[in-house]
């Protein structure tokens, strides 16, 4: 890496119509000439030395090869292990982030050399991914519920989605621009507006749904299957009764879901030390991370959080205290769990993902649907473990409209209000408590 004097370097313009910079070398006595094929980039050379970067991308290296330019696809690498050594990204984020980039990202604008991006490519890049089709079924199976309204057909990216691709581009020339010394000398995409997404209503059960369900797994988890067998006359369809397999182990898992709103990867890390039943609560401070195959001891807010129980889960948690201490009480890896929504249509129920369980928990506690009062939305935001009120809101469903600016005075009721007589009682704390008559 070559240095150069504080002095300011000088722009000059030869009789060839190229652009040179002039500065002090490393010795500090004698000036130094690099010559620019535009002025652009004599400038951003100029820019380069007043900042004190790195050079060796202006210069010729020690060997005497010019240095390669840096792409984006380099850029993002240098990056992507940023993340992973220094800012201790997991695992399964920097998963997503290689998934958007092999993907979507690197295909349009990966061998682009740095120095040559400008917001245009990022636009390219998302139009591209506007007319992008899903390559999975299980892409299609997640957002089935969450196409845009405007679009005639379901088989496009979704634009929560498309954002994601788009601020993982975002996040990289910014992560570069702000680094000492700067891997780029400007941000190409700073001005690029993300595509706003529209707020999407999740679904989730009524109480009469979940009765339906429980009922439908407590009696056996039965349904009727298509089944195609092979004959010497040719196929033959026929229909079969089948099971679910393990229906008390799904049973109590779904039950424990409704009735504490844990996610799906804290429940798979519940171990019986994280169990007090006899103050009648649960501590949640680990979970299980499906993508890495791993147990991490720490919750997605990163911070632990207690539950009360209740009788259904007290008496599932008490059919399994015989279990070791630091074992796992459940056990989540099965399909029926992997593949909910066609669980639920097997039991007849509205088709919802299991982290949907979720939203229906925090809506009977915020409604008090199921129980004698509802709960204060401080106190769902605490058992949710969520550290924005704003981030329990969006759990919280309302079916009926109540307490509503619906329910104010008219001007005539406010007037008749005002012009009744008031009577003011004495009370024995000696304040005065006015009622109207």
């Amino acid at each position: 890496m070559r240095k150069y004097d504080k002095q300011e370097p000088k722009i000059y313009q030869n009789s060839r119509s190229r652009w040179k910079v002039r500065f002090y070398d490393d010795d500090k006595q004698s000036y130094r000439e690099k010559i620019c094929e535009t002025k652009t980039d004599a400038e951003n050379l100029k820019r380069a030395m007043l900042r004190n970067d790195d050079l060796s991308y202006w210069f010729v290296d020690k060997v005497g090869t010019n240095h390669t330019p840096i792409t984006f696809e380099d850029l993002a690498e240098k990056w992507l292990d940023h993340g992973e050594h220094v800012r201790r990204i997991s695992l399964s984020c920097l998963i997503n982030y290689r998934s958007h980039l092999r993907n979507h990202v690197f295909p349009v604008i990966g061998k682009t050399q740095v120095r040559k991006l400008m917001i245009e490519d990022l636009e390219r890049l998302a139009r591209i991914i506007n007319q992008k089709a899903p390559k999975t079924r299980s892409y299609t199976a997640v957002r089935k519920s969450r196409w845009d309204a405007s679009r005639d057909d379901g088989q496009r990216l979704s634009l929560s989605f498309q954002r994601e691709i788009l601020t993982v581009a975002c996040m990289i020339t910014s992560w570069a621009y702000k680094r000492r010394p700067k891997l780029i000398h400007e941000n190409p995409f700073e001005h690029f507006q993300l595509p706003k997404t529209p707020e999407h209503l999740y679904d989730y059960w009524k109480l009469e749904e979940e009765n339906q369900f429980m009922d439908w797994i407590e009696s056996g988890g039965y349904y009727a299957a298509e089944t195609t067998r092979y004959k010497k006359a040719g196929k033959a369809k026929s229909v079969i009764r089948m099971q679910v397999r393990d229906s008390q182990e799904l049973r109590d898992i779904i039950l424990v879901a409704l009735r504490t709103g844990m996610r799906l990867g804290e429940i798979g890390a519940l171990r019986n030390m994280d169990v007090d039943l006899a103050a009648g609560f649960i501590i949640v401070r680990g979970s299980y991370c499906a993508k890495e195959g791993i147990r991490k001891n720490t919750t997605k807010s990163q911070k632990s959080r207690r539950i009360e129980i209740n009788g259904d889960v007290r008496e599932i948690l008490e059919r399994r205290k015989f279990k070791a201490q630091k074992e796992d009480l459940f056990n989540i890896h099965m399909n029926s769990i992997k593949f909910f929504p066609r669980t639920c249509r097997w039991a007849g129920v509205k088709e919802i993902h299991f982290h949907s369980l979720r939203h229906t928990c925090l809506t009977n506690l915020a409604n008090g649907y199921g129980m004698d009062k509802p709960l204060a939305l401080p106190k769902v935001q605490q058992i949710a473990g969520h550290s924005d009120i704003k981030t329990t809101m969006r759990y919280v469903h309302n079916d009926l409209i109540q307490d509503t600016a619906s329910l104010q005075w008219s001007r005539d009721d406010r007037k008749q209000k005002k012009e009744q007589p008031q009577e003011v009682i004495p009370s024995q704390t000696g304040l005065r408590l006015i009622v109207s008559r």
